[in-house]
């Protein structure tokens, strides 16, 4: 699975979080927003806390992100972890 970083808005029970830089995989052809990812004994680490995104949002960025991020997402996401 390929990774890339996304820089998006995240809000929290509806209250703006700030901007934060997340995992970006494709799952079966759609775009995710990976907040945590699962590892289990002998097998690749799996997205735990994800949030399914629209294309239509993403917007490559140019090389050189401070943080590594490839990618901005124009929509604000609502971060799935749970508070506990």
């Amino acid at each position: 699975m390929e990774i890339a970083k996304i820089r998006t808005l995240v809000s929290r029970s509806g209250e703006i979080q700030g901007v934060f830089v997340v995992d970006l995989v494709y799952i079966d052809g759609v775009p995710y927003a990976v907040f945590e990812w699962e590892n289990k004994e002998d097998a690749e680490p799996t997205p735990l806390y994800k949030v399914r995104l629209d294309p239509r949002g993403l917007m490559q960025l140019p090389p050189g992100g401070s943080n590594g991020e490839t990618y901005q997402y124009r929509v604000s996401v609502e971060d799935p972890r749970p508070f506990s």
